[in-house]
C-alpha cells in the first residue's frame, strides 16, 4: 500500500506543478500584452503629436507640443485624451 500511496502523492505534486506552470505562463503573457499595448499607445501618440504639430505649423499656430519622455508617458497612459490635454495646455499656457 505504501507504493501506491507514494504514486498518488507524486501525481498530485506533478499536477500542482503543471497547474502552476500554466498559470505562470498566463500571467507572463498578460503582462507582456500590457507592455506591448503601452508601447503601441506611446508610438501612436508620438506620431499623432508630430502630425498635429506639422498641421498646426502650416497654419502658423504658435502652440506646439514637444516630443519628449514626459509627453510620451502622458500619451501612453491616457491615450487620445492625453493628446487633447497636452494641446489644451499648450494653447492655454
Amino acid at each position: 500500500m505504501g507504493f501506491l500511496q507514494n504514486m498518488d502523492s507524486q501525481l498530485i505534486i506533478w499536477a500542482a506543478i503543471g497547474i502552476l506552470a500554466v498559470f505562470g505562463i498566463m500571467v507572463i503573457n498578460n503582462k507582456m500584452r500590457r507592455v506591448a499595448a503601452f508601447g503601441a499607445r506611446a508610438a501612436a501618440g508620438v506620431v499623432s503629436i508630430a502630425a498635429i504639430n506639422f498641421v498646426l505649423g502650416g497654419f502658423g499656430a504658435a502652440a506646439a507640443v514637444g516630443i519628449n519622455v514626459l509627453t510620451m508617458g502622458v500619451v501612453a497612459f491616457l491615450g487620445i485624451p492625453g493628446v487633447v490635454m497636452l494641446y489644451g495646455l499648450a494653447f492655454i499656457l
